[in-house]
């Protein structure tokens, strides 16, 4: 009777430790990945914004002078406003012709240092095409018969550093937001 009662008293077997174990990693692989959603969700979210602020200072500005400010007619990537996007944030306020040219006379400001790029192309008759980093964007033929003043605005990034960026767009005639590579 004696040796039950040392064996019942012993505490967890090998087994259950190794069930333990496995149930503790897999919570903690499922909550780095809800993390890591959260993260780039957040992200996002400040390129919406953003653009948004953008369509609305491009429609203020349109109501005044009856045209689009843009920094061309064509979507250049390496124009993009701060210059550089990517894993780290940067002032939204560098300076620059970029800034003086654009988005200054737009008032488009950010409270905080932004990760996206952003640029904006704006002219008359056809539709700027998306800059070749947003390649999966499926722009199709909106614009093509436009002959009004019209603007594009994009927002690029590499958020996690491995050259596939996030890209962001919309334009003057539409209001829907396109995306490409969004957690990327």
């Amino acid at each position: 009777m004696l040796s039950r009662d040392i064996k019942s008293k012993r505490g967890f077997t090998l087994i259950e430790l190794m069930v333990t174990v496995i149930i503790i990693g897999v919570l903690a692989t499922l909550s780095v990945y809800g993390v890591r959603k959260y993260v780039f969700s957040s992200k996002t979210t400040e390129a919406i914004h953003m653009i948004g602020s953008i369509k609305s200072a491009e429609e203020a500005y349109r109501a005044e002078t009856f045209v689009y400010l843009g920094s061309g007619t064509t979507l250049n990537t390496g124009a993009l406003y701060p210059a550089n996007p990517g894993r780290k944030k940067t002032d939204w306020n560098v300076g620059g012709s970029a800034y003086t040219n654009v988005w200054g006379p737009l008032g488009v400001v950010s409270d905080s240092p932004v990760i996206f790029g952003y640029g904006v192309a704006a002219g008359s008759g056809q539709l700027a095409s998306p800059p070749s980093e947003c390649t999966n964007i499926s722009w199709g033929a909106r614009g093509t018969s436009n002959t009004g003043p019209w603007y594009v605005v994009v927002a690029e990034a590499d958020q996690n550093g491995d050259t596939t960026k996030s890209c962001f767009i919309s334009c003057s005639l539409t209001a829907e937001i396109f995306s490409a590579n969004e957690s990327e």
